[in-house]
């Protein structure tokens, strides 16, 4: 495949104030530039997750996680920042204030560990998969503690 056919994310840092960064994937290729950034290339139908951080001041800062899934050339997807060309959303979430707040992108990030943890690759979950887990958390309908991760997994 040409490079053109794959979904790029585009990882930038900049030290105190923003980072945009591979949450997990499997990249079939990832470049390092001179200037930090990382540009990873997913083929169509690979799921992979980004973080969006922000800090405007110690106490203020914003957080954004997306799961998505690289789309073939020719279909329209979600225009996002970093990616391109646009991806298949199956999650968005945002957070606003400190990390730690155990809300919504804290606790897919916890998930998304828990499953490293437990020896399972996040990058080879279904969509579905994340689409019902995240509903389940943002709905409050089961604690993380308590998350059944295998009846999510067989659902999906």
């Amino acid at each position: 495949m040409r490079p053109d056919q794959f979904t790029r994310f585009s990882a930038t840092h900049i030290a105190g104030s923003m980072a945009d960064c591979l949450c997990f994937g499997d990249p079939i290729r990832c470049q390092l530039g001179r200037d930090g950034r990382a540009v990873h290339y997913f083929r169509p139908g690979q799921i992979f997750a980004v973080v969006w951080w922000r800090r405007y001041s110690p106490d203020r800062q914003h957080r954004t996680l997306a799961i998505v899934e690289a789309l073939p050339v020719n279909n329209a997807g979600r225009v996002l920042p970093g990616i391109h060309p646009g991806a298949a959303v199956h999650v968005l979430v945002r957070q606003c204030g400190p990390a730690g707040q155990d809300e919504a992108v804290d606790q897919l990030l916890d998930l998304i560990e828990d499953l490293k943890h437990r020896g399972r690759n996040p990058a080879e979950m279904p969509a579905a998969f994340w689409t019902d887990a995240a509903q389940e958390l943002l709905l409050c309908q089961a604690p993380l503690e308590s998350f059944d991760l295998e009846g999510v997994v067989c659902r999906a």
